[in-house]
C-alpha cells in the first residue's frame, strides 16, 4: 500500500500511525473509498471488510454474517446461491414506486340521465303534435336538439367516469399484485440468505475457533459469544483481505506481528 498523511508517505504492508494521532474512522473510510484524503493506493475491500476493516475497542460485530463473509472473501460458495441470484433479479424487476393513478372523472348519477331522457322525449312527443297539426315546428325542433344534446352530453360524461374508475381500479390492483409478490419475493430471498450463511459458517466453524483460542485470553464456551475484538481478530485471520486493516487495539506485540497473525496489510492507528 502506499498511504500519504500530512506530507508523509508511507509505503509497504505495515503502516503504524500511532504517533501521528490520525482517526481510524477516517483511515477506514480512505481504504473503503469513501474520502480522498488520506491519499491511499491499495487493493480494494471486500464485503468482509464492512464487519471487521476496523477493529477498535468500541466496534461491534455480527459475528456469523461477518463469518459468513469471510467464507464468501475465500471464494466459498453453497447450494442456494443460483436461487438467490435468481430472486435478487426477480425482486429487481418488480416496481416497488407507488403508481400514479389516471385522472378520477366525478360520477353521473342515473337520476340525472333519467330527468334528461325524459327531457328529450317530451320535447320529441311536443314536435310530433305539432307537425300532426301542421304547425310551424321550428321551436319545437330546436327543443329536441338541446334536450337530445344535454341527453348525450351527459352519456358521455358517465361513460368516461365509468372507465376512468376502471382504469383506476386495474392501476391499483395491479400495484397490490406487484408489492404482495415483491414480499414473497423478498422473503424467499432472505431464508435463503439464511440458509447460505448457515452453509458458509459451518465451512468456517473450525478455523474460527481454532483462529479464537488462538488469541490470548479465555474463549467463551460458545465462539460465537466472544466479545467483538476477539471475534473480528478471529474471522481476519480466516478471511482473505488484500485491504489494509486498520487496527486500534493492542491485541498484538507490534504492528507487523498483526499482519503477520491476519495475514494482512494493517494501518495501525
Amino acid at each position: 500500500m502506499r498511504l500519504t498523511v500530512g506530507g508523509t508517505t508511507y509505503e509497504g504492508r505495515v503502516v503504524d500511525l500511532r504517533a501521528r494521532g490520525v482517526s481510524g474512522a477516517a483511515i477506514a473510510a480512505a481504504v473503503r473509498g469513501e474520502r480522498c484524503l488520506p491519499a491511499l493506493s491499495a487493493p480494494g475491500p471486500t464485503p468482509v471488510y464492512d464487519y471487521c476493516g476496523r477493529v477498535s475497542p468500541e466496534m461491534g460485530l455480527r459475528t456469523r454474517t461477518a463469518l459468513a463473509a469471510a467464507a464468501r472473501s475465500r471464494g466459498i460458495g453453497t447450494p442456494h446461491d443460483g436461487e438467490i441470484a435468481a430472486l435478487r433479479e426477480k425482486l429487481a424487476s418488480l416496481d416497488p414506486d407507488e403508481p400514479s393513478l389516471p385522472p378520477a372523472h366525478d360520477p353521473v348519477a342515473e337520476s340525472a340521465i333519467a330527468a334528461l331522457r325524459e327531457d328529450a322525449a317530451t320535447a320529441r312527443g311536443r314536435l310530433a303534435a305539432r307537425e300532426a297539426l301542421g304547425a310551424d315546428t321550428d321551436d319545437a325542433r330546436r327543443s329536441v336538439r338541446e334536450a337530445t344534446g344535454a341527453l348525450s352530453e351527459r352519456e358521455t360524461e358517465r361513460t368516461a367516469a365509468a372507465q376512468s374508475r376502471e382504469r383506476r381500479r386495474a392501476v391499483a390492483r395491479s400495484y397490490r399484485d406487484r408489492r404482495a409478490e415483491r414480499r414473497r419475493v423478498a422473503d424467499r430471498l432472505a431464508n435463503r440468505r439464511r440458509d447460505a450463511r448457515a452453509v458458509l459458517v459451518d465451512r468456517l466453524r473450525g478455523r474460527f475457533v481454532a483462529a479464537l483460542d488462538a488469541l490470548p485470553g479465555s474463549t467463551p464456551t460458545d465462539p460465537f459469544d466472544a466479545s467483538p475484538v476477539p471475534a473480528a481478530l478471529s474471522i481476519l485471520r480466516v478471511a482473505r483481505t488484500d485491504a489494509p486493516v486498520v487496527l486500534e487495539v493492542d491485541r498484538f506485540e507490534h504492528p507487523a506481528a498483526a499482519a503477520a497473525a491476519l495475514d494482512a496489510p494493517v494501518i495501525r492507528c
